[in-house]
């Protein structure tokens, strides 16, 4: 049976085999290219950076976590919240005094001269404070270089309160200061015409 051919001499199934082929090398080559990932792809949607992405919250690269963990603020050294301590006692802060003893602060610190910041609460006149600082270990017979004890303290401020607490825990009425002459808190609180506070001491 003979086959009709075009100008070219070429049958319709010849001219036919000639494009299909020519279309797969076109598909071939464009493959070959550089191209931008299509939305929707795998590729698309890797986050290259820590920055935010469209499909969900920036996520953080090891550089940019490192770099957040070096700027994060220093603890405070022991002796910064021992001075800490102290302002708070001093200042009646008894908010404060929980949290800087909690965060390790020592609730038996004392200046130089001996003051501790028992000392300060009972002058500040902040039972809450004293009594905290008791609890956490404070000792309530502590004397300054010139031998005044938290009770003398309470004896000077006229602190009846706090001077009736103290005793409670075991603060010695006795105890005399180095002055001349020597005092006890009794006889601190008789110069202050505190009578309250003079009989809570055993007067």
């Amino acid at each position: 049976m003979a086959h009709n051919s075009n100008t070219f001499g070429m049958t319709p199934a010849g001219s036919f085999a000639i494009v299909f082929l020519t279309g797969l090398l076109a598909l071939g080559l464009g493959g070959c290219g550089a191209t931008t990932p299509e939305k929707g792809t795998l590729a698309a949607q890797q986050p290259t950076s820590g920055a935010e992405t469209a499909t969900g919250p920036a996520v953080a690269t090891p550089t940019e976590t490192a770099a957040a963990t070096q700027t994060a603020p220093p603890s405070l050294s022991q002796n910064e919240l021992n001075t800490k301590l102290w302002d708070a006692a001093r200042a009646g802060d008894a908010n404060m005094v929980t949290s800087l003893l909690q965060q390790g602060a020592d609730a038996k610190t004392a200046t130089a001269s001996g003051e501790t910041a028992l000392h300060a609460a009972v002058a500040a006149g902040s039972l809450p404070t004293v009594t905290l600082l008791v609890a956490h270990g404070a000792n309530v017979n502590a004397a300054t270089n010139n031998g005044w004890t938290p009770l003398h303290h309470a004896a000077r401020f006229s602190r009846p309160d706090i001077a009736n607490y103290l005793r409670q825990q075991g603060a010695d009425p006795k105890a005399a200061t180095n002055g001349n002459p020597p005092k006890t808190p009794v006889q601190m609180a008789l110069d202050q015409g505190d009578l309250r506070t003079a009989r809570i001491l055993g007067y």
